[in-house]
């Protein structure tokens, strides 16, 4: 199929070339692990709707999308900036056929396509979906080295980026040109992976950026050559896998890795992000969810965040970082470490080639996947400190944003108590101050606009704030320090 697109503000105008019959619009994106229905924001099309997403149409037909997302997930056009990933503008036929797309604007243009007179193309349409394109008067190409460029319109630390290229690569062993596409916006977005490129969005106050770039870039290894066996994307349905818990969370401790060899994050700042994930597995959901369920349940759970999401679920990000700690710990033990894993996995691989492939450097462990989440936080204490310093305190089990109650730990004593998420107190012992814990309190708090009193008595915390040290050849191998210390305070009060 040929695409011609003549971008404008806040819509995308498209004059498509294929065969007379069915085309289809994806539903989500891959990467995304939740149903976007990208076949929304088509305004107008030649031709007639089957479904939701697919339509007939004839052998050119013209379409318009409407593209105001600043979420690099899907579409954006403004007057001096287009931004789009493929899934979410462009539908297809036969996946497999040659897809072009010209751009009719005189704008710099920066994708990974392939340049052929005029028009930027791929060999088949999982290739097209995983280039996108950029285009603005204000496009800046950067080169950070030979093979690694950034298209942006906004300032980026080259250094940074030259570091985490060069040490990611040790392990990577790059081929082909990759380019990051970054910009700033007024929210964070992250960043979504492509086979040759990454998009990043963050928002203006984003200092730290180098482990968000180092994780993007390191799926070019993980995930985009390294893919679990049973993730066949198809566009238009959720595809399951136990294992988004490596291909996620394992790419997240490694980015870890890569920004402290870099130099770009003391062992301490490193530390305490491996007890933040820690930490995050210290709720209910952890005691209920291992990383192989979580994994599985992304698209309705992970991507679809409540109010009781740590009671219910845990994220594979922080179970998979926290298992890739354990696995290191454990393979330094042996005189190995992390890296040898990503060098000689199969590049279609199952669990069971992950457990063989670690068993041969010598962890046999990985069924902790398949078990409750909090084992590993178990794991990893019997190798190093693990202190729950607020273990045991005068605790109610909830956490607050302005007097508004966000999370309640089920079974806290704010859970018993009768509290809400959303509740908003307006009233503590008759006086309107913050919360602060203490034996007893009477609390007035405003819910679907009611007004009501509530008793609440604090019991011992379960432990959530987390102290760490790791010293000896733990620390030297894996930290590069002889003894690291850090804390994560929980907000939980």
């Amino acid at each position: 199929m040929k695409f011609i697109v003549k971008p404008r503000n806040r819509y995308i105008e498209v004059i498509a070339q294929g065969k007379e019959g069915v085309v289809i619009f994806p539903t989500y994106v891959p990467g995304s692990y939740v149903i976007r229905e990208l076949e929304r924001n088509v305004v107008e099309i030649e031709g007639f709707r089957i479904t939701k997403n697919k339509f007939y149409v004839k052998e050119n037909f013209k379409y318009l999308v409407y593209a105001s997302s600043r979420d690099q997930r899907e579409a954006i056009s403004t007057n001096d900036y287009l931004f789009i990933n493929p899934p979410a503008v462009f539908p297809f036929q036969n996946i497999y056929e040659k897809y072009c797309v010209k751009i009719e604007t005189n704008w710099k243009v920066a994708t990974t396509l392939q340049e052929e007179n005029g028009y930027y193309c791929a060999d088949n349409y999982h290739e097209f979906a995983d280039s996108p394109i950029e285009a603005s008067p204000e496009l800046k190409v950067l080169q950070v080295d030979e093979g690694h460029y950034v298209s942006t319109i906004d300032d980026v630390d080259l250094a940074m980026l030259g570091k985490i290229v060069s040490e990611a690569d040790k392990v990577i062993q790059p081929k082909d040109k990759y380019i990051f596409h970054f910009r700033r916006s007024d929210r964070n977005f992250g960043g979504i992976e492509h086979k040759k490129s990454t998009g990043i969005v963050v928002s203006w106050d984003k200092k730290d950026l180098s482990i968000l770039f180092a994780h993007e870039y390191f799926h070019r290894l993980n995930v985009k050559k390294l893919v679990p066996k049973d993730l066949n994307h198809n566009y238009e349905t959720e595809v399951y896998t136990d294992l988004l818990w490596f291909a996620e969370g394992f790419t997240d401790y490694m980015a870890h890795l890569i920004c402290l060899r870099a130099g770009l994050n003391t062992p301490e700042e490193i530390f305490r992000r491996i007890l933040q994930s820690l930490h995050n597995l210290t709720f209910p959901g952890a005691k209920r969810v291992s990383l192989s369920e979580a994994s599985k349940t992304a698209w309705i759970k992970y991507y679809k965040q409540d109010e009781n999401f740590l009671n219910a679920s845990i994220s594979y990000y922080d179970g998979g970082l926290a298992l890739g700690f354990y696995v290191d710990l454990r393979l330094a033990e042996r005189g190995n470490r992390i890296d040898e894993l990503f060098k000689t996995l199969p590049e279609r691989y199952t669990f069971r080639d992950v457990e063989k492939t670690l068993e041969r450097l010598g962890f046999h462990e990985l069924e902790l996947a398949n078990k409750p989440a909090y084992q590993i936080v178990e794991a990893i204490g019997r190798i190093i400190d693990l202190q729950f310093v607020d273990k045991g305190k005068k605790y109610y089990g909830l956490s607050l944003d302005n007097q508004r109650v966000k999370f309640v730990e089920e079974n806290s004593p704010a859970d018993l108590a009768g509290l809400m998420p959303e509740d908003q107190i307006v009233g503590v012992d008759g006086i309107s101050k913050p919360l602060e814990v203490k034996d007893y309190v009477k609390l007035h708090v405003i819910r679907e606009g009611r007004l009501k009193q509530i008793e609440l008595r604090a019991g011992e915390n379960p432990g959530h704030s987390l102290k760490g040290k790791i010293e000896g050849e733990h620390a030297r191998k894996i930290l590069s320090r002889d003894v690291v210390e850090a804390v994560y305070n929980s907000v939980i009060i």
